[in-house]
């Protein structure tokens, strides 16, 4: 594949800690990956390379484009998530060789039989408590409960998740000589460190090792759980010397859904980050529907897939939803639904079983994981259903037709009882959703919606006003709703 002029600077880069600042669809992992092949054809024998990922995912794919170009040197990368660098350093140098990192329930059963008098939620409380210590706040005054906990641990030879970075910290800095060979560091998503990261970092870059970075502070979107996309900016104070560079040259998104998205980032802090240029010469389509309730949402976003398809049932023909003429432009794997919470999805279900549309689900089910997008990377590869998956579960991925439902006050930005979303954080959660979209964005939202058993009267998103109205396409129309009798009827109608 051939690089522009911006992948190409970035690629041949010499001499220095390299920050490459790449929005969406700029082709930043092809860009990533060309750079470590070409610099580890100029290795050394006894030198190595480190290519740090935050999911094991984005770690297989890209040890697969790395095979490709890289031929028998890849034996001379690892690639993988800091907690796999840290547990393979771990296990090569640490006393605690012979170490197993703790199953979740064994990690429950732990704090149960320490804490009995707790009730569960204390309890959960207090392992987010002594997990955030080892990840953010482990320069401070240790949480009580801690010394106890890690005791339990060690006595069955067990580390926690949050152990493997923070111990590999400890190495580290009294063992640094034996990471010499590394001549490379790569850490890909830079937005999304947190500070344990941070300071390995700090510790593993020396003069002789360059430091490659690259991200989009506008998709810093993992805030809640302990990122901080404050290092972003302090790249250059925390490596001298280091330079920046740009991929502006987007390769996903109509110039017009483009444009939206970026109206939508204009009011961000990180002023330095350039508005990107659609490279796609095609028309796009954005559109704002207002449903008065949420039922009425899910079935306007069912109404229009079956027209994108060319309806998916005699009863969309009869009833107008979908016209008989009408060629299927998509396919079913070619869309997504976006929602910011996992409770969104029940109506989206029910209306697509009713249509007989097939459709999988990624992401965090549990309500716990609602108000703590306890994020994960669990997407399905594609397959010819419709996806549905919140916000932060759509984050690296791309679809011909995106749907971002919800689009009201109290859900973008979030904003319920008990729990308020950061601002900055949410504007960078929905740009994040917009520039899922290749060619046709639907912004939906209902004027009424019922959320945790309580009945919200909801406004328009104040990221939606953001849009200048010459991109904006109100679309209004009466969408029937179809009920299993109906379909049950027509089907008997048909013989």
């Amino acid at each position: 594949m051939t690089l522009n002029p911006s992948q190409q600077a970035a690629v041949n880069h010499q001499g220095s800690h390299l920050l490459i600042i790449a929005g969406p669809g700029t082709g930043k992992t092809h860009t990533l990956t060309y750079r470590i092949a070409r610099l580890a054809s100029q290795l050394k024998e006894n030198e190595r390379i480190l290519a740090i990922t935050f999911t094991n995912k984005a770690a297989l794919e890209m040890k697969h484009r790395l095979s490709k170009l890289c031929g028998k040197r890849i034996e001379k990368i690892f690639v993988g998530t800091f907690h796999s660098f840290c547990f393979q350093l771990l296990q090569e140098h640490s006393h605690f060789k012979d170490f197993c990192v703790a199953l979740p329930e064994e990690i429950e059963n732990l704090v149960k039989d320490l804490w009995p008098q707790y009730a569960n939620s204390q309890r959960k409380n207090l392992l987010e408590k002594i997990s955030r210590w080892k990840s953010i706040d482990f320069d401070k005054e240790p949480p009580a409960e801690i010394a106890v906990y890690n005791n339990s641990l060690r006595t069955k030879n067990l580390f926690d998740f949050d152990d493997l970075l923070l111990e590999s910290l400890s190495l580290i800095s009294c063992h640094s000589s034996r990471l010499q060979d590394y001549r490379y560091i790569f850490v890909d998503e830079y937005q999304d460190i947190n500070a344990v990261q941070h300071r390995l970092l700090l510790k593993l870059v020396s003069p002789q090792l360059h430091l490659t970075a690259i991200g989009d502070p506008n998709q810093a979107i993992y805030g809640f759980r302990g990122s901080d996309v404050r290092f972003f900016e302090s790249f250059r104070e925390d490596f001298p010397g280091a330079t920046t560079l740009f991929l502006e040259e987007n390769y996903r998104s109509a110039p017009n859904l483009l444009t939206a998205s970026g109206q939508v980032m204009a009011k961000t802090k990180f002023s330095f980050v350039p508005a990107l240029t659609a490279k796609i010469y095609q028309e796009g389509r954005l559109i704002i529907y207002e449903a008065p309730t949420d039922k009425a949402e899910a079935e306007y976003v069912v109404h229009k897939i079956e027209k994108m398809v060319g309806g998916t049932s005699m009863f969309s023909h009869d009833s107008g939803r979908a016209a008989k003429h009408e060629e299927a432009h998509y396919t079913f794997g070619d869309m997504a639904v976006l929602y910011r919470l996992n409770t969104q999805k029940n109506l989206l279900k029910e209306a697509l079983e009713r249509s007989g549309i097939p459709y999988e689900i990624s992401g965090d089910k549990s309500l716990e994981g609602e108000l703590l997008p306890q994020a994960n990377d669990k997407y399905v590869e594609r397959s010819e259903k419709v996806s549905l998956m919140t916000l932060h579960t759509s984050k690296g991925l791309e679809f011909s037709v995106v749907f971002i439902i919800g689009c009201e006050e109290n859900l973008s930005p979030l904003n319920l009882e008990n729990f308020k979303a950061d601002i900055e954080e949410e504007r960078r959660l929905f740009y994040v959703g917009m520039t899922r979209a290749k060619e046709q964005l639907y912004l939906v939202r209902a004027q009424r919606r019922m959320l945790f058993g309580k009945t919200y009267e909801n406004s328009l998103s104040p990221f939606l006003t953001d849009i200048e109205e010459e991109l904006q396409n109100y679309e209004r129309e009466t969408i029937k709703k179809i009920s299993k009798e109906d379909k049950q009827l027509q089907l008997f109608k048909s013989f």
